[in-house]
């Protein structure tokens, strides 16, 4: 028996070290632990909070706050758009920001498929930080990308913001998913720049 798990030790060893073993991705454990993660902050986020409850006030704060990130931004290029709360108000065209037009699902759903990929801590906390800045930072962009369609090409805008933009964050995503898990082989002298250890 103990001859048995030496040589199943030995075998692992070896498909490591050829790359052969298994990908997180397949399996239960992974899509369960990245369930478990996503959808209690889901269904935390998409609740329908009483309208003058201390969430839903919080809520609204949050989404007047983004309002005004991306205002700053457009304010680049329109002097003359203004902010009421979470209205974005400009001469030629005017857009709220509600709850998914910060892309607070595809945030959730992106923290969780990061925290819950087998990686090293620090590494996780990092990607996860990192990732959320980064689609923060790609959304704003949608937004002002959103604006100058209203106010420019007003009948792009519906089209773009109920299929293109959406479809636009899931791939940025995906695409960000995929460079924070992917693990820098080791070179030909058998070293290597990052050694990911499971926890």
């Amino acid at each position: 028996m103990a001859t048995r798990r030496r040589r199943r030790r030995r075998e692992s060893k070896v498909e490591q070290r050829a790359g052969l073993h298994p990908s997180p991705l397949l399996g239960l454990r992974y899509p369960l632990t990245v369930a478990a993660i996503a959808a209690p902050l889901l269904a935390i986020y998409f609740y329908p909070y009483a309208e003058n409850g201390v969430i839903a006030t919080g809520i609204q704060s949050y989404l007047s706050g983004y309002a005004s990130i991306a205002a700053a931004v457009i304010g680049m290029f329109d002097p003359n758009v203004a902010i009421h709360g979470d209205l974005i108000a400009g001469r030629a065209f005017s857009m709220r920001i509600v709850k998914t037009c910060d892309a607070m699902d595809v945030n959730i759903l992106l923290v969780a498929a990061l925290a819950g990929f087998p990686m090293p801590i620090r590494r996780r906390l990092v990607a996860v930080l990192a990732s959320v800045l980064c689609l923060v930072l790609l959304n704003v962009l949608r937004l002002c990308m959103l604006y100058w369609l209203g106010a420019h090409a007003p009948t792009w805008f519906d089209r773009a913001r109920q299929t293109l933009a959406p479809l636009f964050m899931v791939a940025c995503a995906l695409a960000i998913f995929i460079v924070a898990t992917t693990r820098k082989r080791p070179d030909s002298s058998g070293s290597s720049a990052l050694e990911d250890a499971t926890p």
